[in-house]
């Protein structure tokens, strides 16, 4: 668990001091949209969890792609 956290520290760009910041993308019509998820939004960082899916599609992904 200390390397999602490491990771989120090193590249989420929802961590802000152990924080969440709560920016979620989502796809409608073609377009990029950004909302603010209140559920996580000025809440601890759970990058080390299952439930964040910004941290498990975006930086785990963008980790293992960087890498090969």
């Amino acid at each position: 668990m200390k390397k999602q956290e490491s990771l989120a520290r090193k590249e989420c760009a929802n961590y802000n001091s152990g924080k969440c910041l709560g920016v979620m993308f989502s796809r409608e019509n073609g377009k990029l949209v950004t909302k603010i998820d209140k559920e996580f939004a000025g809440k601890d960082c759970i990058a080390n969890t299952s439930k964040c899916g910004y941290f498990n599609q975006v930086v785990i992904r963008g980790s293992q792609n960087a890498t090969r």
